[in-house]
């Protein structure tokens, strides 16, 4: 068994190759607590290819020609992972053990901390409201159950408004004084009205009224990847219906638990929230 490392525009290139098959991963250089990144698998083989990393598993398909298939996979580490690397295995589905191994650097972020005052309703829930916000948390795990495994994304996501950011994503928040859960999206600025676009091809899981989140629309974009936009005006999209990248699919509002008109635009990556920023080109 030939085991090779290389590093090839900034992506680390780990390649372990029995007899019998050629596997290989590029991986970026490094990546931090919170955020996704992007793997490339390449294989001799069109057979799906099982990547593992941090305790979870995605499956990638292969395309290509010839003697070379390739695939994306976009993988991620939660807010809080502490470890200083993560190590990335691929396999063919239908082979036997590891066939590509990688250890990726984790540059660890420490994230802030936010003191909001909101409507003693959205802190301090009646039973009516509670009995609402189990049911919004009913529907969107029971959607994240059920996701499309063929993935509809690619490596360019759009900036779903053009404002800049106003809260940044794994803020530690305080309402009212009272800790709550970390920030699991960003808030961008935007005027009541303003077009929201989807960062990616894909399909409407959900388009409902929440409690805390007001009009949310989720959108399923295959291989474990969910974008969701909260606290719209209005929902321009159905539940089922097929979204094109850069489509509008609502308007900015103050729904739900808010201070103030904004989108509240949120990534999730195999079950983990993270920062979707990073994602986006620079400057757009």
């Amino acid at each position: 068994m030939i085991r090779r490392v290389m590093l090839i525009f900034g992506f680390m290139l780990v390649c372990t190759v029995p007899a019998f098959a050629q596997l290989s991963l590029e991986l970026p250089a490094e990546t931090m607590n919170g955020q996704a990144f992007f793997v490339k698998v390449q294989s001799d083989s069109n057979a799906p290819v099982e990547i593992q990393w941090d305790g979870r598993a995605v499956d990638v398909a292969c395309t290509g020609h010839g003697t070379m298939y390739t695939g994306l996979a976009l993988l991620s580490l939660p807010r809080d992972y502490a470890g200083t690397s993560v190590q990335v295995r691929a396999k063919q589905k239908s082979g036997n053990g590891d066939l590509a191994v990688g250890t990726l650097p984790v540059v660890l972020k420490k994230y802030k901390e936010q003191h909001l005052k909101v409507n003693k309703k959205f802190v301090e829930l009646d039973k009516k409201s509670l009995d609402k916000h189990y049911k919004d948390k009913a529907e969107v795990a029971g959607m994240m159950k059920s996701l499309s495994a063929e993935r509809m994304w690619d490596a360019a996501f759009v900036r779903p408004v053009s404002g800049g950011v106003s809260s940044d994503f794994g803020v530690q928040r305080f309402f009212n004084g009272k800790p709550r859960k970390p920030h699991s999206g960003v808030d961008l600025r935007g005027k009541t009205g303003t077009p929201i676009k989807s960062c990616a091809d894909g399909i409407v899981r959900i388009a409902n009224d929440h409690f805390f989140s007001g009009n949310s629309v989720y959108i399923d974009h295959g291989q474990g990847v969910v974008s969701m936009y909260f606290h719209l005006s209005k929902i321009l999209v159905r539940q089922g219906e097929p979204v094109k990248k850069g489509q509008v699919i609502g308007k900015v509002g103050a729904t739900g638990r808010v201070t103030g008109p904004h989108l509240h635009f949120g990534l999730k990556v195999s079950g983990v929230a993270v920062d979707p920023v990073p994602l986006f080109p620079q400057g757009k």
